[in-house]
């Protein structure tokens, strides 16, 4: 059992000494015919890998934060089923995979004798025999985390697939309502840009209507070694400017082509240290985030085949 962001690192670990070996492209494809094999196949295929995890990792199960579906795709391609978990410290368990049933970007179906359902406005309400009394001497906290007839709001929204498993679309506070009435979720365009090649981004509005991403510099991901906590302070190793720049802008626009017009991203800025502010789950601080966005100026996304000049104003990485 995991956060996403130790199963991340893991990956991470996995496609540098694959690309050491200058076989990403080979691994890539690989990975592609695997994910239409059945599970003992794909382990198979990818033999090597698995005896250098120890030959038998079959199960990963992810809690805490949010999962990219990429990342959960890019484990089961060769042979690794993730789980997820769904639920609060205040609610204990409320949905949950399995090894049966692991769709990519669901956290399952509720788990007996806890009750899930969604408001009106698609949040996620919880009640059952799990469900906290209340926040410590805090009547006022409490009155509001709770509906009139006794659910717990968690302040998650979601919707429920065909086979009734819930998928978590974000933070009802974290929404992006543009002011053509339209819906905007982060987590949606984070993991278009995940996908898409930039291992890490925080989606945040500027202006009414302007999305823009806020992204790490490309790289490993970075994680406190045991014993060392880390400087995520220190400002991101970029050895060529230029490169970076144009990995990032090619991410993005890649991105934005499979993305609805109202989601797309029209500029970008890169975050001046080696990783975001995070809690103790590993969670982004998104408030800190959209705090530093504001003052910093962002580098417009460019059309393909533009030159640096002609982009505008803007910091470079």
């Amino acid at each position: 059992m995991l956060v996403p962001q130790v199963i991340d690192l893991f990956w991470a670990a996995i496609e540098k000494e694959v690309a050491a070996c200058g076989r990403l492209g080979l691994f890539d494809r690989m990975r592609r015919v695997a994910r239409r094999l059945p599970y003992p196949a794909r382990r198979r295929l990818f033999a090597q890998v698995h005896r250098q995890l120890g030959g038998s990792l079959n199960l990963i199960v992810s809690a805490a934060a949010f999962l990219p579906p990429s990342l959960q795709q890019a484990w089961e391609d060769i042979g690794v089923v993730v789980m997820q978990g769904y639920g609060a410290t205040e609610c204990g368990v409320a949905s949950a995979t399995s090894q049966r049933g692991h769709g990519l970007g669901t956290v399952g179906r509720t788990i007996p004798p806890v009750r899930v359902k969604l408001a009106e406005d698609g949040e996620v309400l919880v009640a059952g025999p799990t469900l906290f009394g209340g926040y410590w001497c805090d009547p006022a906290t409490t009155a509001a985390s709770f509906t009139t007839d006794g659910w717990y709001k968690t302040g998650d929204i979601g919707r429920h697939d065909k086979r009734g498993n819930l998928i978590l679309m974000g933070r009802k506070k974290d929404i992006i309502v543009l002011p053509n009435g339209l819906n905007v979720y982060p987590e949606d365009v984070e993991n278009a840009l995940r996908t898409a090649g930039l291992r890490d981004a925080v989606v945040v509005e500027t202006l009414p209507g302007r999305i823009e991403a806020v992204v790490l510099a490309p790289g490993d991901p970075i994680l406190p070694q045991p014993g060392e906590p880390a400087d995520l302070t220190r400002a991101p190793q970029i050895d060529d400017p230029f490169k970076a720049r144009s990995t990032i802008e090619a991410a993005v626009r890649a991105a934005n082509s499979t993305l609805a017009v109202h989601q797309r991203v029209v500029a970008w800025r890169l975050w001046p240290d080696a990783d975001f502010p995070r809690t103790h789950t590993f969670k982004v601080q998104r408030d800190r985030v959209r705090a530093w966005a504001v003052v910093d100026e962002p580098l417009p996304v460019r059309e393909e085949g533009h030159s640096p000049a002609e982009s505008g104003r803007g910091k470079r990485p």
